[in-house]
Order: C-alpha cells, then sequence, then structure tokens
C-alpha cells in the first residue's frame, strides 16, 4: 500500500486554526484510508478538503451562521469526520447522537441543543431520524452522508446531493476562509450529550480551546508522528472516538477506518495500523479469541501458553516498577516470545508500537497480558467534561493497575472523600442550558468533580477504585468496587457481561450474560452439539463450567469481596436493547430493574 505521510505537525488554539494549516501545510499528505471496492486507499487532505468546502458552501445556502448547531447521526465512517471538520472549522458546533439512542433521547438531545439541521449516516438511520422529531413533535432539515440516498429536505434544494463533487467557486473559499478566521479560541465547538447510566442526558459544553489544547496534549505526550496510522473504529459520538478523528489533524498521522465495529480483525491485518485506541471491551473479545484458539489446541500448545504468560507476566510487572530483569529470565521471556507472544503480534498486524484503553476500567490481568505480547496498553482516563483523556500511562512510564499520571497541565487532587477532582484546559464550561446541573459538577472554587473515586501513589499514578455513587456497602460494612469484581468475571471467555451485586447484603453475588459463540464452541466440543443455546444457558454442565469460572476469579479476591453465587441471563446486554449505554457501561439501575427476579433468587 502506498500513501504519502504528512511530515509537518500543526498547532494553534482552536480546532479551525490548525485545521487551516493542516490543509494548507500537507495537501497532498494522506489523511484517511478507506475502504474502497474492497482495497484500502488513500485520500490527502486536498481531497478532503474539497468535500469540507462542499458542505461549508451547502450550510452557507442555508443561511447557518456560526455558533448554529448541527447534528450529526451516523455509524463510524469517514464522511462522519469530515462533516465535522466542516463544522468546526467554520464555527457551527457539532452534536452528536448515538445510531443507538432511543427516540426520547434523541429528542431531548435536538430540543435541548435546538440543533437546526441533522445529517444522518445512511438511509437506515432515516427511520430512526424519523422516530426522534416524532417523539419530539417537529421536524429539521435531513441530509444523509451517502451521495446515492440524500433525502428530501433544505439542502437538497440547495444542490447538496453533488456534495462531494460539486466544484467549488473561489467566493465558496472565500467566504469558507472569512469565516474560519473569526473562530475563536472560547467558541462553542461542540455540545456532546452525556449518556450516563441513570438520568436525562447532560449537554457538556466544550470549546475550540479545549478540543485543541486536548489533541495537542495527546500528540506531545503519546509521541504520535507522521509514520503512524491509526485504525479508527470506535463510535465518534463518543468523545474518545472523536479523539481519535481529529488527532490526525494535529499529528499528520494517518486515519484508517474500520468498515464496521465486526470487521476489525480483518482490517487491521488489512491497514497493519502501529496504534489503537479502544475501549476495554474490544480488547476483551480479542484476548478471548486468542484464549479460544488455544483451549481448541493440544495440550503441549496449552501448557506452552500457559508457561509463557507466566514469564511473560513477571517480566512486564519487573518493567512496570523499573526493577531488574536477571538474565535468566530475560532468555526464558525471549523464548516465550519467539514461540506465543510474535505470533499474537502478527495477527494483529505487526506493526503495532503501542495501544490505549479508556472510558472503563481495563483488567489489571488482561494489561499485563498484552504487554507481555509486546503489544502495550497505555491505561488512561478522562471524561466528556475533560474532552476524553486528562491522564495516561506513558509508554517508558506505566504502572499496572493505575490510569497514569496526568497529560500536560492537567492538576488533580483527592477531596476528603476521595472524589477525583480536576482542573486544565482540557475540562468544560459546563453543561448547556443547565445551570444547576454546571454548579453541581463544581467546587466552590473552581475544581471539577468527577464523581470517580480514586487515589495517587507515591509515584503520582492515579489509581481508580469507582465511581462515587457504585460503591456496593455490604451488610458488614465493608466498601467494595464491582468493577473490580466483574473485570475478573470478563475474563472468562464464555461471559460477555457481568454486573456485581450486594449493597446492604450478607455476600456478594452477580449477574452474568453469555459468550454465545464461545459457549456453543465449547459445547461442540462437550458431545452437547445438539443442544439449542437456549437449553444449554440452564444445562447443569454449563453451570459446572461457569462455576469453575468464578472460582478462578474469586481466587484474586479477598474473601470478603468475593463473587459468592452467579445467575447466568437468557440474553446478552446491548445498548439497543437498554442495558447498557453506548460506551459499554452497565446501567445497573436498569439491570438491577429487569432482573431483580434473578437476584432475589440467590438471597
Amino acid at each position: 500500500m502506498e500513501y504519502k505521510n504528512a511530515s509537518v505537525s500543526v498547532d494553534g488554539n482552536s480546532v479551525a486554526e490548525a485545521y487551516r494549516q493542516r490543509q494548507e501545510a500537507t495537501p497532498t499528505a494522506t489523511a484517511h484510508l478507506v475502504k474502497i471496492d474492497g482495497t484500502y486507499r488513500p485520500v490527502s487532505w486536498e481531497t478532503i478538503h474539497r468535500e469540507v468546502l462542499g458542505i461549508a458552501k451547502a450550510l452557507f445556502s442555508m443561511g447557518l451562521q456560526k455558533g448554529d448547531r448541527v447534528a450529526i447521526m451516523a455509524h463510524t465512517e469517514p464522511r462522519w469526520n469530515i462533516v465535522d471538520m466542516a463544522l468546526l472549522s467554520c464555527g457551527f458546533v457539532t452534536v452528536p447522537i448515538y445510531p443507538s439512542s432511543t427516540p426520547e433521547d434523541g429528542a431531548f438531545v435536538l430540543e435541548n441543543s435546538e440543533a437546526k439541521l441533522l445529517f444522518v449516516g445512511d438511509p437506515k438511520l432515516l427511520a430512526k431520524a424519523n422516530e426522534i422529531f416524532a417523539a419530539a413533535g417537529t421536524t429539521l432539515p435531513l441530509a444523509t452522508l451517502k451521495d446515492e440516498a440524500i433525502s428530501s429536505g433544505a439542502l437538497k434544494a440547495t444542490g447538496y446531493k453533488e456534495w462531494a463533487f460539486q466544484a467549488v467557486d473561489d467566493e465558496t473559499k472565500k467566504q469558507w476562509r472569512a469565516l474560519s478566521e473569526t473562530v475563536e479560541a472560547e467558541d462553542l465547538a461542540s455540545i456532546v450529550y452525556t449518556s450516563g447510566t441513570t438520568g436525562q442526558p447532560k449537554g457538556a459544553m466544550l470549546t475550540q480551546y479545549n478540543f485543541a489544547s486536548a489533541l495537542r496534549m495527546v500528540v506531545d505526550e503519546i509521541d504520535l508522528t507522521a509514520d503512524d496510522t491509526l485504525m479508527t473504529f470506535l463510535p465518534l459520538s463518543h468523545i474518545l472516538g472523536r479523539v481519535d478523528s481529529l488527532a490526525p489533524i494535529f499529528a499528520g498521522i494517518i486515519g484508517a477506518y474500520a468498515e464496521d465495529i465486526n470487521s476489525i480483525s480483518r482490517n487491521i491485518q488489512e491497514v497493519r495500523p502501529t496504534i489503537l485506541i479502544s475501549v476495554p471491551r474490544i480488547y476483551e473479545k480479542i484476548y478471548d479469541k486468542i484464549r479460544t484458539d488455544v483451549d481448541a489446541g493440544s495440550p503441549i500448545k496449552q501448557n506452552i501458553f500457559a508457561w509463557a504468560q507466566t514469564v511473560g507476566r513477571q517480566v512486564v510487572r519487573m518493567r512496570s516498577e523499573k526493577e531488574p530483569i536477571p538474565l535468566a529470565l530475560q532468555l526464558k521471556f525471549q523464548v516465550a516470545d519467539r514461540l506465543v507472544f510474535s505470533k499474537i503480534r502478527a495477527k494483529l498486524g505487526g506493526r503495532i508500537k503501542l495501544t490505549a484503553s479508556g472510558g472503563a476500567p481495563l483488567a489489571q490481568d488482561l494489561c499485563e497480558f498484552f504487554h507481555a505480547c509486546g503489544i502495550k496498553i497505555l491505561e488512561g482516563y478522562g471524561l466528556t467534561e475533560t474532552l476524553g483523556p486528562i491522564f495516561v500511562n506513558r509508554p517508558d512510564n506505566y504502572r499496572f493497575g493505575t490510569v497514569g499520571i496526568p497529560i500536560g497541565t492537567a492538576q488533580v487532587k483527592i477531596a476528603e472523600d476521595g472524589e477525583i477532582l480536576l482542573k486544565g484546559p482540557q475540562v468544560f464550561k459546563g453543561y448547556f442550558r443547565n445551570p444547576e446541573a454546571t454548579e453541581a459538577a463544581f467546587t466552590t472554587d473552581g475544581w471539577f468533580r468527577t464523581g470517580d473515586i480514586g487515589e495517587i501513589d507515591t509515584r503520582g499514578f492515579l489509581k481508580i477504585t469507582d465511581r462515587k455513587k457504585e460503591l456496593i456497602v455490604t451488610a458488614g460494612g465493608k466498601n467494595i468496587a464491582p468493577q473490580k469484581l466483574e473485570n475478573l468475571l470478563k475474563l472468562s471467555p464464555f461471559i460477555s457481561n457481568a454486573m456485581a451485586f450486594g449493597d446492604k447484603k450478607k455476600y456478594i453475588t452477580a449477574l452474568v450474560t453469555l459468550n454465545e459463540e464461545n459457549v456453543l464452541g465449547w459445547a461442540k466440543s462437550h458431545e452437547l452439539s445438539n443442544v439449542s443455546f437456549e437449553e444449554l444457558v440452564n444445562h447443569p454442565k454449563l453451570r459446572e463450567l461457569l462455576d469453575g469460572e468464578l472460582a478462578e476469579a474469586n481466587k484474586k479476591l479477598a474473601s470478603f469481596e468475593s463473587v459468592k453465587k452467579i445467575a447466568i441471563l437468557p440474553n446478552d446486554w446491548t445498548p439497543e436493547s437498554g442495558e447498557l449505554t453506548p460506551s459499554l457501561k452497565v446501567k445497573r439501575k436498569v439491570v438491577v430493574s429487569r432482573y431483580q427476579d434473578y437476584l432475589n433468587r440467590m438471597y
């Protein structure tokens, strides 16, 4: 695959300024790699800028003004990013809506933000848009991101249908340039509505400077260069995916877009990226696949894998703590790498220099495993309100079980009740049209209340212990972080999701859902191939298998926090079914309400 890297990094106090610098400095460099007719092809900044100008021309024709809000509801694809760059470069305000949003949540976002236009990703989402309009009791002009299926509406009337290919005249270029140069650092850039695990969405107001400072710090701290290719597949409605998609402006890296969430493994092999940024669930699925392949192999293969894991974990733990590694252990690690770890790297394209994880806690065992494979997962921490990562482990300075040290000029302190408080240029300015929530989000002296509980160790690394409102307090008065237990359970290749429970109870229990593919594979190898998945859920042999997985997880827990019983649920949780947020966090109140009978039976 041939493409031209951008050799110039850019700066700026706004995304608009940085984008102008990028398209002027490296017009022929590759910005995106996109799958076209079965092959990944390079798309230059020059080509993207023509599309940006075409979008701007259509928006100008509609009479949109700087500061007007424009909503996007689409799955991850290059044009989501291109429309976003067009909006940000002109001083419009991007309002993301998750494609999995309920009609009621989508209606609230449109009403609260007073959006003037809605982009949808494809014709299928037009039906969702109509449901949202029905819930809102109003309609908006609509446009899809697909050339062949632009809906009726104001943009079609202005010739928007040809926006990707239409010639842009000099007047449009002058108008875009003039408007772009009026964009200031403190101008509102985006309103990102937090999905939350409970309650109504709140619109976090993020400025041009919030974006510019956060992206610049990520580029500098993690040492992204023009030689890097980033695989983009996270939802761009989520702040972590948004940072992914905008990083090429500042660093000159190439953004390679996965075809969809189910094609990631194949696309990684095709693109061979150097960087992955993801939520823990993707890494859990990769690990599940590795374990399943090993378990299907010979006893010799299984023993070699187990030995390699043991050696690898020893080495990476010593590296994390800056301890010298004995020569004998180094030699064992070299053998383990040749026999096991190098093959895993090859399956992930063979070029990955680092990966990052955020959005939810990552199990320490999982992190250690990938580090042993030579794939450094740099766990970080941030929120929508901090424009993504504000803490992150570094390639040469990391500590397992932590989310790293602050990025750039970010400041942190721990409140008396253990809550993490933050300040920094990445921190948002408040919630849109919600002064009560804004006031509650900050201390009187301006520190942002994260709602997370944590501690800072002697080396300055931050450890998240749990959400402030999600700590389990048992009948015996023990405080327990449920996510620690859940992450251990999800290390099992047979468990897809888990939720620990036990507030005011004598012991801890958990609800678990199954990884259907792996459970069916196990059944086939245990002479249960004629048993349907629905029947397997209640089969005694599956119960015996999961009890064994539970026992393994409990070995790593103190007796008071160990999970005494699990209930196996018949269906997995998804954002569409309502148990998960779009960023794949468990909505605890929803799960407890829906599965109260299962919980009651365990007590």
